[in-house]
């Protein structure tokens, strides 16, 4: 494949890049420079209409256009980097991370505030991989300095005491099932994780909740439907059944366990199947992502800020261009479409014969049922509140919101700034959208700002689990009496009489999105896909989906990049593939038939001994 060209905004070049001459600026009022980059490559911007400066020949290095800076598209342009390609981002926004970045507001007493809190389960393998080639400082990469240790989940119900997890056995009690429905529960889980195609095709397209429903009381039901928006990431209104099986597949049996070294906090300790979630040691972007961005510029990539993409060029054969907003054009000999599913049906759309094409057609249907609303929240206290545990995550069991809420300080390091006369800060986020909330009866996606602030109060202190906790480690105090600073939300949700609505929309995985999810792999031979929206073995959109994406994206076109699988057990191989026989014709699981077969069996037994 020749190398093409890959431009240079002359004002905004760094690091790297050598020497820079404005040679003529545009109608559009845009420098045109030429460049050396350390690898010798020259390049030019383009702009619409004009022509190419100078370009490349094959003895140049290849080249690899990244749109989108979030997660996808950095573990992208990190593959493609270290394999010696020249690597150009160009992301909307003015800074890298997408959903995952944090923020601090000068006018907002620097209190740091994040789309979301983000765990890290044992299962994801790619993310911590990467992580070990980031460095943090001197000292250690992002994964030995960056991580918590794990944290401990509980369910605080408005009722009762918070449970804690202590042992797969008791998950049903955690859960506040009876014996008898924690077996049915489990008999549900065991069929998704003995599944392939029937999980995948079927499944996928059952309601979670509405399948365990009838099998357990209304009490477990909705303790159960509680987490799934804390650790699933999308509320139980839109789980599917498959993914909220094979998201508890993956926590309880992952393979390989992830050692870490002895630190501050104590001595060596490995991370596995079964445990508590990590956090980052501070807000993401300055514990994470303002660090990958330092490496990958060292390496030789270069970002172009505030450049959204907003056309591809195709000739019947192979992307030619791309066009940015600015009205730059970009070539390269490999273009990454990393931007949220949403933002690349539209762009796909500009381009018709591109929009049709097997993969590239998937993104209309996929994205039909709109933006995913989950808004996080920040309370600021003046003084410090302790926690009986040394790492503790709260899923208010009871909150029409699912509302769920750490405390920063337990995770983040000592010299972390939770803002100006901010002692304790609680970062918590309402999963579920469309139930009415018990102070305004207003679902959250109808509330105005002060409605929702005045619910996630009103759900928090109606919370006897959560105080509990707080009364334990604090001599009795309840949190209702320590003095508030501030309430804060995350300031891209946009309130307003019309519903709430993001500046960014967010894509999570639902019932309806599984067929329409494309793989990484188009059959134009230089575009490839990366995202939590594409096809993974994680499975469901999160921090792990894609990262993995990524690396599968630069895999399609350099089979030597790494991507670590999920591990399934051989016995559940075994079972998924004799299902997936019956499920081709049409039979029902194999656990169930062989439930019937148990029963048949038994009752043969029963009346042979009565016969005799």
């Amino acid at each position: 494949m020749p190398a093409h060209n890959t431009p240079v905004r002359g004002d905004r070049l760094w690091g790297g890049v050598g020497t820079k001459i404005h040679a003529a600026v545009n109608g559009l009022g845009l420098p045109v420079a030429w460049a050396l980059s350390t690898h010798g490559l020259r390049t030019a911007v383009f702009s619409k209409g004009s022509e190419a400066l100078t370009r490349g020949d094959d003895s140049m290095p290849k080249t690899a256009a990244v749109f989108g800076a979030g997660i996808a598209g950095l573990s992208a342009a990190h593959e493609f980097a270290r394999l010696g390609y020249v690597v150009s981002v160009y992301e909307a926004d003015n800074e890298a991370g997408g959903f995952f970045r944090s923020a601090r507001a000068p006018d907002d007493r620097s209190m740091p505030s994040e789309y979301s809190w983000h765990g890290m389960g044992p299962w994801y393998h790619n993310l911590f991989d990467l992580l070990r080639q980031i460095p943090f400082d001197e000292t250690g990469s992002v994964y030995d300095k960056g991580l918590s240790r794990p944290i401990d989940f509980c369910l605080a119900p408005d009722t009762g005491r918070a449970a804690f997890y202590s042992g797969i056995l008791d998950l049903p009690k955690m859960f506040r099932m009876g014996r008898w429905e924690g077996v049915r529960w489990a008999w549900l889980l065991l069929k998704t994780w003995a599944s392939d195609r029937r999980s995948r095709e079927y499944y996928s397209r059952l309601n979670a909740a509405e399948q365990w429903k009838p099998v357990l009381s209304d009490l477990g039901w909705r303790t159960w439907r509680a987490s799934f928006g804390p650790w699933i990431g999308s509320d139980w209104t839109n789980v599917s059944f498959h993914q909220a099986g094979q998201f508890f597949r993956k926590q309880l049996m992952t393979k390989p366990s992830h050692p870490h070294k002895a630190d501050d906090e104590g001595p060596a300790w490995t991370h596995g199947a079964r445990d508590g979630w990590l956090l980052l040691r501070g807000p993401s972007s300055e514990c994470w992502f303002d660090k990958w961005v330092w490496h990958l510029k060292k390496n030789g990539v270069r970002f172009f800020w505030g450049e959204p993409l907003d056309k591809l060029d195709y000739d019947g054969t192979a992307v030619t261009a791309a066009q940015l907003g600015s009205g730059a054009r970009v070539q390269a000999d490999v273009y990454v479409l990393a931007t949220t599913p949403f933002a690349a049906a539209d762009i796909l759309g500009r381009t018709p014969a591109l929009a049709g094409q097997e993969q590239l057609r998937l993104f209309r249907p996929l994205t039909q049922g709109g933006p995913h609303t989950q808004v996080s929240y920040r309370i600021a206290f003046a003084e410090k509140i302790a926690w009986p545990r040394e790492r503790t995550a709260v899923v208010v069991a009871d909150s029409e919101f699912n509302l769920t809420l750490f405390a920063q300080e337990q995770a983040w390091a000592a010299d972390v700034a939770l803002g100006d006369g901010v002692k304790s800060l609680w970062t918590g986020t309402a999963c579920v959208a469309t139930v009415p909330g018990r102070l305004h009866g207003v679902p959250l996606i109808s509330c105005t700002k002060g409605q929702f602030i005045e619910e996630v109060m009103a759900q928090l202190g109606s919370c006897e689990g959560l105080d509990s906790l707080v009364k334990e480690a604090n001599n009795g105090r309840s949190w209702k009496t320590v003095p508030v600073v501030r309430v804060e939300v995350w300031p891209e949700w946009f309130f307003s009489p019309g519903g709430i609505r993001p500046r960014q929309p967010k894509w999570v995985t639902t019932t309806d999105t599984q067929p329409y999810q494309p793989t990484q792999a188009t059959p134009v031979p230089n575009l490839v896909l990366a995202g939590a929206h594409t096809e993974t073995e994680a499975d469901v959109w999160s921090i792990e989906g894609a990262v993995e994406s990524g690396r599968r994206a630069a895999r399609v076109i350099e089979p030597s990049v790494k991507v670590i699988p999920q591990y399934k057990p051989v016995w559940l191989r075994v079972i998924s593939a004799v299902d997936n026989a019956c499920f081709a014709v049409g039979a029902p699981h194999v656990l169930d038939l062989f439930l019937v077969g148990c029963a048949i069996a038994l009752a043969g037994v029963i009346a042979l001994a009565v016969w005799y």
